[in-house]
């Protein structure tokens, strides 16, 4: 049975039982991890879980599968009223025996219960973004970094097998000297309660954080230096709070640029697409089942087209079986990974923030006007 685990495994608990199902399962059905309790502040996935019947709909805030999906796959492979259950998260965190937490809350919570967690000496695995606001993140980078246990952000694409290719690529110098990068993200309207600024930061903290974070593993973590963003709510009207819609260009400290292009009015395929550009050459891509991209490079303009396995490659959250995989080897080898991931993830906020203030104010946004 896929839920039974040796004594060397990893115990962990997982808060937040919605979008964090799909951390549920991976540890259920990854090797090297026992689940050793849960915690939400309601009773019903975990009811669920332990037998209930689920109502036709459920809500749905996982992106490897639908949430009902997971709690069926899960239940068929473990007995859940043997796994404690809490709604207090202190006592959840004093919960006997459990190494480590992955966070899964609603992002007002993420820097908050992420701090609390590295306190108690868990090891944590956190929901992006890094935090809500700057003074929150300046305050989860410097429990991170002091803690003597491991802490790590879930920016899974980064740890995806297409984002690793391309960044190898990169590292040979397959297009030369890196340039120039952008992405394009077309989606669905944000559901319910994330369609509010108050909620999730909006748009560019909540989600385009993810394609800031590449753009500094692409960028060799090169800080931003200046960014520019231009946005608005023109298609959804009352149906969300923040925009529907922005062009975000940013300046990097070593010259490189990039933009980012989003709506979520754009239900269609090829939701995700990418690009990157050197002096000597060129990738193009997408994200499409498990992602591909196209290199262009050398005098003769040769094209390889590569294209990842969906049967071997995690589809839809790209990377997210991966990047649990990248936290258990962090505690078992004592990577020294805290200071980085403090860092980078501070970072992703401050330009997502900066990105924020230049659509409110209208203007170019600077790296010391967001550090004072």
């Amino acid at each position: 049975m896929k839920g039974d685990k040796s004594m060397n495994s990893i115990r962990v608990g997982v808060v937040g039982l919605k979008h964090g199902m799909a951390s549920v399962r991976e540890l259920l059905f990854q090797e090297g991890f026992e689940l050793a309790a849960l915690c939400s502040r309601t009773r019903d996935t975990y009811e669920y879980l332990c037998g209930r019947q689920m109502p036709v709909v459920v809500e749905s805030v996982t992106f490897t599968a639908p949430r009902d999906q997971l709690i069926r796959e899960c239940r068929r492979v473990r007995d859940f009223k043997e796994i404690p259950f809490y709604t207090d998260y202190d006592e959840f965190l004093a919960h006997k025996g459990m190494e480590a937490v992955i966070v899964a809350v609603p992002i007002p919570l993420n820097a908050e219960f992420a701090a609390k967690a590295l306190e108690a000496k868990k090891h944590v695995l956190a929901a992006k973004p890094f935090a809500l606001t700057l003074e929150q993140g300046r305050a989860l980078k410097a429990v991170a970094e002091k803690a003597p246990t491991k802490f790590m952000v879930n920016y899974e694409f980064r740890h995806s097998p297409l984002m690793e290719a391309i960044h190898a690529q990169i590292k040979a110098g397959a297009i030369g000297r890196l340039q120039l990068m952008w992405w394009n993200m077309f989606r669905m309207p944000f559901r319910g309660v994330y369609a509010l600024r108050e909620s999730s930061g909006g748009a560019l903290v909540a989600e385009v954080c993810h394609w800031f974070d590449l753009f500094h593993l692409f960028n060799s973590w090169q800080p931003f230096r200046r960014i520019c963003t231009f946005g608005g709510l023109d298609v959804l009207g009352q149906q969300q709070k923040i925009e529907d819609n922005g062009v975000c260009v940013i300046e990097y400290a070593n010259g490189v640029r990039g933009s980012i292009n989003f709506t979520y009015f754009t239900d269609q395929p090829e939701h995700n697409t990418f690009g990157l550009v050197g002096d000597g050459g060129k990738i193009t891509g997408n994200t499409e089942e498990a992602g591909s991209y196209v290199l262009y490079n050398g005098p003769e303009q040769n094209k390889t087209v590569v294209t990842m396995n969906p049967d071997l490659a995690h589809r839809g959250h790209l990377g997210f079986d991966v990047s649990h995989r990248r936290f258990l080897e962090a505690i078992r080898k004592d990577l020294q990974v805290n200071k980085h991931e403090a860092e980078v993830g501070f970072e992703s906020l401050l330009v997502s923030l900066a990105a924020q203030r230049s659509i409110d104010s209208g203007a170019i946004v600077t790296r010391e006007e967001m550090l004072r």
